[in-house]
């Protein structure tokens, strides 16, 4: 097993392997790994580190995280990022462009507005159409109904889930969402969610290839960035988090 030389876009105790074998990443070099591989993609530095946090959680819970975003950035480039957004109005979130929306961008904005009329609140009915690796969204719902005492039944063509609703509602969810894309719609309703188990072992057993995937798009950060260094990154958004 060999290791590649030290760059900049990892700490020091990041692993980066060149053979077929799986690395065992950390929660936090997970994080790490996966914000600058987002920002490489680019994300801005806000939607980044939301791209470090849900992939974390996912690894935090036994799902492959870093895979996940690795599959959903490759799917995003040459698109820009903006068109990537919901367009947020009561009841239907879909894009403006008509495109799929980044998973990561959506669940940070409906975390955003998990307060107000127009985002997920209880008796709301929201459509988000496309969204691309819907695996994504996960721990930003589960984080809604932690924090506002909700249930939330995300439904598809494939079926439905209820997001909160017993202790193995992630089970049901993954084998529903792990897709490239699905149609979505959510529902939302007060109740007592109960939060899924977390893994007694925290580390991500990534593979080399997407550990190499996720490393490239994260060495696009130590370039300065200008028109050339970011084409093809689909980067249009500014760092005004």
């Amino acid at each position: 097993m060999s290791i590649e030389p030290h760059d900049q876009t990892r700490g020091d105790s990041t692993l980066f392997f060149n053979d077929s074998k799986a690395a065992p990443l950390s929660r936090n070099e997970v994080a790490s790994l996966c914000m600058k591989a987002a920002r490489g993609a680019g994300m801005s530095w806000g939607m980044a580190e939301e791209a470090g946090y849900a992939a974390a959680w996912l690894v935090t819970h036994g799902i492959d995280g870093p895979e996940h975003l690795s599959a959903h950035l490759e799917q995003a480039q040459g698109r820009e990022w903006a068109a990537l957004c919901p367009n947020v109005r009561l009841g239907n979130w879909r894009s403006a462009a008509g495109r799929a929306l980044c998973p990561i961008v959506l669940g940070a904005t409906l975390c955003d507005h998990a307060a107000l009329s127009e985002g997920p609140v209880a008796d709301c009915s929201i459509t988000l159409g496309m969204v691309d690796h819907p695996i994504l969204l996960l721990p930003f719902l589960a984080e809604i109904v932690r924090a506002n005492g909700l249930l939330i039944t995300v439904e598809c063509a494939a079926g439905r889930v209820c997001i909160g609703e017993s202790a193995s509602w992630l089970k049901s969810a993954v084998h529903l969402l792990s897709g490239p894309e699905a149609d979505l719609t959510l529902t939302a309703r007060k109740g007592k969610p109960q939060t899924p188990p977390a893994l007694t072992t925290r580390d991500a057993q990534t593979s080399a290839e997407t550990i190499s995937a996720l490393t490239t798009f994260a060495m696009h950060t130590t370039v300065p960035a200008s028109e050339l260094s970011r084409a093809g990154a689909g980067s249009t958004l500014d760092d005004n988090d």
